[in-house]
C-alpha cells in the first residue's frame, strides 16, 4: 500500500512537470555603491516549459519597442541578444540546442555548442528547466515560515550573505529567489508568478522564420 501511494505521488508530480508551465518572472537587484548611490533596476520576462522545451522571452513595454528598434538602424549587425527569445530543446538522445529568437526580424540565430556559454547559456538543462539546480536545496535549512500551500521556505547563510528560496513543489519551480549581503549593500530578487499557458506555444509559431547561424552575425 505505502509503494502504491508513492508510486502515485510520484506520477502526479511528474505530470505537473510535464505540462506546460507559464510564468512571468520579475527581476530585481539593488545595490549601494561606495559613494552611498543606490541603484536600482527591474525587468520582466516569460517563461514557459514543456516536456523537453524551454522558452523565455524579455517583456519590452510597448512605449519603448520603437526606440529600440530605430536605436539599431543602421548599424550592422545586432550582437545585443538582452531582448530576444531564448530557446532551448532537449532531444531524444539528451542532446541540448540552445537558440536565440528575433520575432520582430523572424529570425532563429543558431551558436555552435562552443559559442554557449558565452552567451550566457551554461549547458545545465536542469537549472534551464527548473529555474536552478534542485540539488542546492538539499544543502538549505527549511524556514519555519509561512507560505502557500505546496511549498516551502529554504535559507543558507554565511557571516556575510545570504540565499532564500520559496519552493513550489507541486509545480518544480521557485516562487521567489533572493539572495543579497546582509548589511544590506545587494539584493537581487527573482519572482515567479504562475499564469495560464498561451493556446499556441511560441515555438509552434516559427516554422516560417529564417534560421541563421550566430558566427556569420560576426562578420
Amino acid at each position: 500500500m505505502i509503494k502504491y501511494v508513492i508510486f502515485v505521488m510520484a506520477f502526479f508530480v511528474e505530470f505537473a512537470v510535464a505540462a506546460p508551465l507559464s510564468a512571468v518572472m520579475t527581476f530585481e537587484s539593488m545595490t549601494i555603491t561606495s559613494e552611498g548611490v543606490r541603484k536600482q533596476t527591474q525587468f520582466q520576462e516569460k517563461f514557459i516549459r514543456d516536456n523537453n522545451t524551454i522558452w523565455s522571452e524579455r517583456i519590452i513595454p510597448t512605449s519603448t519597442k520603437q526606440h529600440a528598434h530605430s536605436d539599431h538602424e543602421g548599424h550592422g549587425h545586432d550582437l545585443n541578444f538582452a531582448t530576444a527569445a531564448k530557446w532551448i530543446v532537449k532531444d531524444a538522445a539528451s542532446q541540448i540546442k540552445f537558440r536565440f529568437v528575433r520575432i520582430n526580424d523572424k529570425k532563429i540565430i543558431e551558436p555552435r555548442v562552443t559559442e554557449y556559454e558565452t552567451l550566457g547559456f551554461n549547458g545545465d538543462w536542469e537549472s534551464a528547466y527548473f529555474l536552478l539546480n534542485r540539488d542546492v536545496l538539499k544543502k538549505m535549512i527549511v524556514l519555519k515560515q509561512q507560505s502557500p500551500n505546496g511549498s516551502t521556505w529554504y535559507e543558507k547563510k554565511n557571516a556575510q550573505e545570504f540565499t532564500r528560496i520559496l519552493w513550489d513543489e507541486t509545480h518544480q519551480i521557485p516562487l521567489s529567489i533572493e539572495t543579497g549581503r546582509l548589511d544590506g549593500t545587494m539584493d537581487n530578487k527573482i519572482t515567479i508568478a504562475i499564469n495560464s499557458a498561451p493556446k499556441t506555444l511560441p515555438w509552434n509559431q516559427i516554422a516560417q522564420y529564417q534560421t541563421i547561424a550566430y558566427e556569420d552575425l560576426l562578420d
